[in-house]
């Protein structure tokens, strides 16, 4: 079979053509795509539960499918629409792929750098953050402090899902070994590109949520598959490979990684250096699954919110992740839209800071009502934003639920904790959402407790900027200080929790 496969909105447009094997009968879009070579953005890992990754068939498309009617209109299955992670070739065909599926992910909390680097190596160490979306790199001159470079790149571990959960039922299939390979053949990358083909370097510190750190180090993750959800380890990983002194940041819990955790001793280091070190503060991460961090002046009580790929538009039928022509702030006024995009390339969806703009600017121009539904002129069709960009009933209320289940978290942490809205000093807001959301939309749907709003500080990768303060200050007792006084609270098995959830189920 020939299979030609094209990117749309891509000038010159090229066509990738891949022959299939003597004998070869059949074989899946998805493998189409990992032989020749090309990204494919899949938020669910395939198990057609998102419904957001359809490609067009130009000719030949495959039979319709029960996910297929599940997942589009009838018209659009005529005009040779099908979900690519379900669907299989059997004959020649031409396939679109949309661009938004296959771009990469820029990650705004850590952006692209690329300075002179001095002729002296040795002198350079290297901070890592795994994300389970982006991967992110820097290197550091030791003497100075100085950032020489920084760099990201789209975590190839996607292929198995957006979330981490995927990724757990994916190693528990059999699939560790590859999961370990595709986070290490990125961070070669990365590392050839930010300090060249002898990046090898006598440190490197590195930071990630408890998932990501266990699928490198290749230790088992069958404890983080259901409750209570135990790590096989939260200590502290170093090691010695080629030269280089490697060190891996400990998790708190299976939820609370040593991404937070770097995060925390950076915002500790801050605070040391402005004699600040009692001030009480809220940390959000926001991602998937919102890490939450509340410090009452001696404690650290963590929890960690569900909500949902919605806030980073993974599941909306409106939302990209943020990529080139993601739309990622606008407003509306008497009806008009107005927006921007990431590279200021024509708009292809929005990410995550692009849907809370919108929900807010909805609300505030009365068209939607506080619980979220849209006027009736808008109740079928859903509201325009663009050109083939429209929000619907249903994507709004995804927004709603993952809001909820943020300001429910928040809300637990202060009960538990006994402290006071008002006597927070700084919200600090963290991940490559946090780093572009807009503070005034985000309160104005109730993400935030409006007491918290002129607190607001983003701090972009704090994982990032842990890692960085540590290779500068390496102190384990600080970061066992802060381990040992954590706190966890656990959300879903407490009713109070169900309660909030549902009073937040609103935009007020």
């Amino acid at each position: 079979m020939e299979i030609k496969v094209v990117i749309e909105d891509v000038v010159p447009e090229q066509e990738h053509i891949l022959m299939t094997r003597p004998g070869e009968d059949s074989i899946s879009f998805v493998e189409v795509m990992s032989r020749l070579g090309l990204k494919y953005y899949r938020p669910c890992g395939g198990i057609a539960k998102c419904l957001s990754c359809a490609v067009r068939f130009v000719y030949g498309a495959p039979e319709m499918t029960a996910e297929d009617e599940r997942a589009l209109e009838f018209w659009e299955m005529r005009k040779g629409w099908r979900l690519g992670c379900k669907c299989t070739i059997t004959k020649d065909c031409k396939i679109q792929v949309p661009k938004r599926l296959v771009s990469e992910i820029n990650s705004i909390g850590a952006p692209q750098s690329m300075d002179v680097l001095p002729l002296d190596k040795t002198n350079i160490a290297i901070a890592v953050d795994i994300g389970t979306t982006t991967l992110a790199a820097a290197a550091v001159e030791l003497n100075t402090g100085k950032v020489l470079r920084q760099y990201t790149w789209t975590n190839g571990q996607l292929k198995y899902g957006s979330d981490v959960m995927s990724r757990v039922k994916a190693a528990i299939d059999g699939h560790s070994e590859e999961l370990q390979k595709l986070v290490v053949n990125d961070l070669i990358k990365i590392g050839t590109k930010i300090i060249g083909k002898d990046f090898l370097t006598h440190k490197v510190v590195a930071s990630g949520n408890t998932v990501m750190t266990h699928l490198i180090l290749k230790y088992p993750v069958d404890g983080m598959a259901k409750y209570p959800f135990v790590p096989y380890t939260t200590d502290a990983v170093k090691f010695r490979e080629e030269r280089r002194d490697i060190f891996f940041m400990p998790p708190i819990s299976a939820f609370v990684g040593g991404d937070i955790v770097a995060g925390l001793y950076y915002i500790k280091q801050q605070a040391k250096a402005k004699k600040k070190e009692d001030d009480k503060f809220l940390l959000v991460d926001m991602g998937t699954n919102a890490e939450l961090v509340l410090f009452d002046g001696k404690k650290y009580w963590c929890s960690s919110a569900s909500a949902g790929p919605a806030l980073e538009g993974a599941s909306l039928g409106c939302g990209v992740a943020s990529v080139r022509g993601a739309i990622n702030h606008l407003s509306i006024n008497d009806g008009k839209v107005k927006y921007t995009t990431i590279g200021g390339e024509k708009p292809i969806g929005l990410c995550g800071s692009g849907v809370i703009d919108l929900i807010h600017e909805l609300k505030r121009n009365n068209i939607i009502d506080d619980g979220g539904l849209l006027k009736d002129e808008y109740s079928e069709k859903g509201f325009p934003i663009a050109e083939n960009i429209v929000v619907s009933g249903e994507d709004i209320q995804q927004v709603i639920l993952a809001k909820a289940a943020i300001r429910s978290g928040i809300e637990m942490l202060l009960d538990a904790s006994g402290v006071d809205v008002n006597d927070i000093e700084h919200l600090y807001i963290a991940g490559g959402l946090g780093a572009s959301v807009g503070i005034w939309s985000a309160a104005g749907i109730g993400l935030f407790p409006p007491q918290l709003l002129n607190k607001f500080e983003s701090i972009g990768n704090a994982s990032l900027m842990g890692d960085i303060a540590f290779i500068l200050d390496p102190n384990e007792d600080e970061l066992k200080a802060i381990k040992d006084n954590s706190q966890i609270v656990i959300l879903a098995t407490d009713p109070k929790f169900e309660q909030l959830f549902i009073e937040n189920l609103n935009l007020s």
